[in-house]
């Protein structure tokens, strides 16, 4: 599944403001269940996976992902992007404090891998991650993640 299929721009959110890192993600995980592709439950899945195994979700400097067990309530792949107005700490000292967020959902271990390696390989790109730290708008991501 392409990048802009699982991740179309009605799940990316930039300036969102959040206090701290369980409201960052409670914000991404918001964008897909407004967009019927998971349950209200998985939101508080991918909080409580982050309680219960630690802040190993932020992957990169500046960047966490997000996600949970599909029997959590994912109804589709999905994915969801958020630019929080100011980055906030999740408690990962290589890689706090966190600017950018993709919640991802998948429903099998194939697509969720599928999906981590799509995110690799924009951020391992330093101009499309460097341009994705810049974005002032949603056309600005989109041309970096869609390209």
């Amino acid at each position: 599944m392409k990048l802009e299929e699982m991740l179309p721009k009605e799940r990316i959110a930039i300036s969102v403001q959040a206090e701290d890192w369980e409201a960052a993600v409670r914000a991404v995980g918001k964008l897909m269940f407004d967009t019927g592709v998971v349950e209200a439950r998985y939101i508080d899945g991918m909080v409580n996976t982050t309680k219960e195994l630690g802040p190993y979700i932020v992957i990169a400097p500046g960047v966490a992902i997000p996600h949970s067990r599909p029997e959590d309530g994912v109804i589709s792949p999905c994915m969801a992007f958020v630019k929080l107005a100011s980055p906030v700490e999740f408690g990962n000292k290589e890689n706090d404090p966190v600017h950018l967020l993709f919640a991802l959902g998948a429903l099998d271990h194939e697509q969720h891998v599928d999906a981590l390696r799509q995110i690799a390989e924009v951020l391992m790109d330093e101009k499309k991650s460097k341009k994705l730290f810049e974005a002032g708008s949603i056309q600005d991501i989109t041309g970096v993640l869609y390209s």
